[in-house]
């Protein structure tokens, strides 16, 4: 994922600040947000609330999010609604270099801000169900009659293919066992072939 990090600056938190613990921020997130990142969601609504539970040598933010994303559906292709409501905590430290490694992520002291547009994306995506569909019968009927037309060309096409191949190897093979019958023999290999024989 691709994040325009200088243009979302109002995401980004200030770790070395000293009334950081018990302060709340709150964000509207919208198509503006979504578009600036290079994931599975178009569009969307969400509020996020971030407090921060804990600040020190460990610092605690509890992200609550709620709202809904528009996203493909993955059998017919057109926009689906999500609902979308999920609390999540998000352990950070600061340290030389960033790094995460899913239980802390660390933060570069030299710089000592944390940037949560990335972590406010991912808390919605994982909770996401791993099959984006409309219940049955909600597709696009257009979009599905479209995807059934292609898969029946396509499957039509490989079926041609399959047996242009087998018509074509069975040709070869015939016209191969033709040349070898009527090609003459190379002078030289009958010279070679003497020549063993008289050792």
């Amino acid at each position: 994922m691709h994040f325009e990090l200088s243009i979302m600056e109002t995401f980004k938190i200030d770790l070395l600040s000293s009334q950081l613990e018990g302060k709340t921020f709150d964000y509207e997130i919208g198509d503006d947000f979504f578009a600036k990142i290079d994931g599975l969601i178009q569009r969307g609504n969400i509020h996020s609330t971030v407090k921060c539970l804990n600040a020190g040598a460990i610092f605690k933010f509890q992200i609550h999010s709620v709202g809904t994303v528009i996203v493909p559906c993955d059998r017919c292709l057109s926009d689906l609604e999500l609902r979308i409501e999920t609390t999540d905590v998000l352990s950070v430290k600061l340290g030389d270099e960033f790094a995460d490694d899913g239980d802390c992520v660390v933060v570069p002291e030299s710089e000592g801000y944390l940037d949560l547009a990335q972590f406010i994306y991912e808390f919605i995506v994982l909770n996401m169900p791993i099959a984006c569909c409309h219940e049955p019968g909600k597709c696009d009927d257009s979009m599905m009659q479209e995807l059934s037309r292609h898969q029946s060309t396509r499957s039509g096409e490989e079926d041609g293919e399959d047996e242009d191949s087998a018509s074509s190897d069975d040709s070869d093979a015939s016209e191969s066992g033709g040349e070898d019958s009527v090609e003459p023999v190379d002078s030289r290999w009958e010279a070679l072939k003497q020549l063993k024989n008289k050792q």
